[in-house]
């Protein structure tokens, strides 16, 4: 994701976090759950420590920041600043579904980047590259993590970049709420290459078939955990609707001639 703050136009959006009213919910702790060292054991446990040392990170500190109840902080820092990997996230409730909200992990911002491979391609919004399939597995299980010691029903973003959407897709297991939007993910990838189309995009230089430029649709995207919550919310109607939107030809990339295959490589997401 990129490195300055999004900029996500309301209107786009399709729900609104309604706030959490529970008892066990405690200002000054990590998701109002957990105390530093409890989230500190949590990142261990997930593996994204030993992924950068792996990754020949030696030397980091990890630090943990609650700001407010809405504004919780991972960081991952090199000597001299530079983040390996950061994450701000917040306990919400969202009505998705039957008479009662989820209670979900909203992802806010995410964050992970190579320092030291300066010179490879970059995705839109990047500083640097990221650092890989190993550390997106580490950080789907630090997710797992948080979610079981804070009893959420799952996790919730919204994708500042078509190539984020493909990464929580991909490595999350997440689907936007919105089956038009869904759809529309879907007639993008078709394109190819995922930094390409990104590109174009972030540049102007993805059309409708009219000729109208494209800009990329921010929504919520969610993975439950719950078996039964998915067959709620991605029903037969959902996928009837989303199947109505499925066009192939719907967009034209101006400068198409270098999109390839739709590969996105872990050593640089």
């Amino acid at each position: 994701m990129s490195n300055e703050e999004k900029s996500i136009p309301l209107d786009d959006l399709d729900i609104s976090d309604l706030g959490l009213h529970d008892s066990m919910i405690q200002n000054g702790l990590f998701l109002g759950h957990l105390r530093t060292p409890e989230v500190e054991s949590v990142v261990q446990q997930s593996g994204l420590l030993e992924e950068l040392k792996g990754r020949g990170y030696k030397e980091f500190t990890l630090s943990v920041e609650v700001e407010s109840l809405q504004d919780n902080r991972i960081h991952i820092c090199i000597p001299g600043g530079e983040d390996l990997f950061f994450l701000r996230l917040h306990l919400g409730s969202f009505p998705l579904v039957g008479p009662n909200p989820a209670r979900l992990i909203s992802i806010d911002w995410f964050q992970t980047q190579n320092p030291r491979m300066a010179h490879k391609r970059l995705f839109p919004g990047q500083k640097y590259p990221g650092l890989g399939f190993g550390i997106l597995a580490a950080f789907r299980s630090l997710l797992a993590l948080l979610a079981d010691r804070t009893h959420a029903a799952g996790i919730i973003t919204v994708p500042e970049y078509f190539h984020d959407a493909v990464l929580f897709n991909r490595y999350m297991k997440c689907r936007f709420l919105n089956p038009e939007k869904a759809a529309d993910f879907e007639n993008l990838r078709i394109l190819g290459n995922v930094r390409a189309v990104s590109a174009a995009i972030q540049a102007g230089k993805l059309q409708r078939k009219n000729g109208e430029v494209y800009a990329w649709r921010h929504g919520e995207m969610v993975h439950f955990r719950p078996d039964y919550l998915n067959a709620m919310v991605f029903d037969d109607s959902y996928n009837r609707l989303l199947r109505q939107h499925l066009d192939p030809k719907k967009y034209v990339l101006v400068n198409g001639n270098d999109v390839a295959s739709d590969q996105t490589s872990g050593e640089d997401t």
